[in-house]
């Protein structure tokens, strides 16, 4: 699997790979966590909604057919 990702998955579930990495501020920024979902090849799951809220996100992942 090529990715740009660097460290071990938090959590594997189902095929699916999933890190968080805390990014530290430079100088008078703000600290920001980034989540990344990865699968192994084949794909067997594709994204099949995205939400975006103030204080959360939630994704769907659905079963290519």
């Amino acid at each position: 699997m090529a990715t740009k990702i660097k460290g071990e998955p938090h959590i594997r579930f189902h095929g699916l790979l999933i890190f968080a990495k805390l990014k530290k501020a430079k100088r008078s920024g703000k600290d920001r966590i980034w989540i990344h979902v990865r699968q192994n090849e084949p794909k067997r799951y594709r994204v099949a909604a995205s939400l975006s809220y103030a204080r959360s996100v939630d994704v769907q992942f659905e079963e290519s057919a």
